[in-house]
């Protein structure tokens, strides 16, 4: 309950999360030697869309290739902090974070929808482009277009290797879970991918706000009209078949719903990606032994 004392004041559904929180992550996570803070792109509104690399392999052919990217809907500001946590990890002496730097190039988007952001709108089924149905031939948003031109660069070059996507779902959504694409787009390589990360992931994001194995498909039932230009849909059909792509939707309408629990679910979320790719080398060698 609150008690007004002005006759206008506002009031955040979540934690806010701006466009300049934005900056001073790339920034601050920028000064570590292994880490540089880019500009992803500047908005149709002259703004800058601060994006950060990481890797400690800058000329190993073989590095793996993990795209992070939240905020394609403005008001999901929990996903924000989602990425922050990770970011916060991921510059850490963690011993996974400094695993995982040593083997990938990690990109991380902190805010995509930087201009709606900055007012204070929602961005849900904006007009004239939702974000997250924005990923066509021809996107509206230079941010999406961006990511696109970027992730499927790394692709050719052969790293790219994971692509997630952070949103907060509805209301009633009390537990994470992910969005996933659906089984037709994924070969059988794809789909056991996709499997051993559902896996690892209910193995290391246990909460408070716990991941217990959840996944919806959103294909052509889930939106008929765009299900083919969502984000992780788009990247499933224009990657290599190993690519595993995912919407993380982190629930934020529970008490655990705070600063602290979102950034639990980053580093929860950094720990199970390096353990998937550590479990894909063991993979490897084992099939390598195996041919021998």
């Amino acid at each position: 309950r609150i008690t007004p004392t002005a006759e206008q004041f506002w009031i955040a559904w979540g934690p806010p999360f701006l466009p300049q929180d934005a900056a001073t992550l790339v920034e601050s996570a920028g000064q570590a030697h292994f880490a540089t803070n880019i500009e992803l792109c500047r908005t149709k509104e002259g703004r800058s869309t601060p994006a950060l690399i990481v890797t400690e392999a800058p000329d190993d052919p073989e590095r793996l290739g993990i795209w992070i990217q939240a905020r394609q809907h403005a008001w999901e500001s929990g996903s924000s902090w989602v990425a922050k946590g990770f970011v916060d990890w991921l510059v850490s002496d963690h011993d996974s974070a400094k695993s995982l730097r040593r083997n990938a190039r990690i990109v991380v988007v902190p805010v995509m929808d930087i201009d709606n952001v900055h007012r204070g709108a929602g961005g849900k089924s904006q007009k004239p482009q939702d974000h997250n149905r924005d990923w066509s031939d021809a996107p509206h948003w230079r941010s999406v277009a961006a990511a696109q031109k970027a992730i499927i660069n790394l692709d050719k070059s052969g790293q790219f290797d994971l692509f997630v996507d952070l949103h907060n779902p509805g209301a009633n959504d009390r537990q994470p879970y992910y969005y996933v694409p659906p089984q037709d787009l994924l070969t059988a390589t794809g789909q056991r991918n996709f499997q051993r990360f559902i896996e690892t992931s209910k193995d290391h994001i246990t909460g408070p706000l716990t991941f217990t194995g959840k996944t919806i498909a959103s294909g052509a039932q889930y939106d008929p009209k765009a299900w083919k230009a969502i984000s992780k849909n788009w990247v499933a059909a224009h990657c290599r078949d190993h690519v595993v792509a995912v919407t993380l939707e982190t629930a934020w309408n529970t008490p655990q719903s705070t600063v602290a629990g979102y950034q639990q679910i980053g580093r929860e979320l950094g720990i199970a990606i390096d353990q998937y790719f550590r479990e894909d080398n063991r993979e490897a060698a084992t099939t390598a032994e195996q041919n021998r």
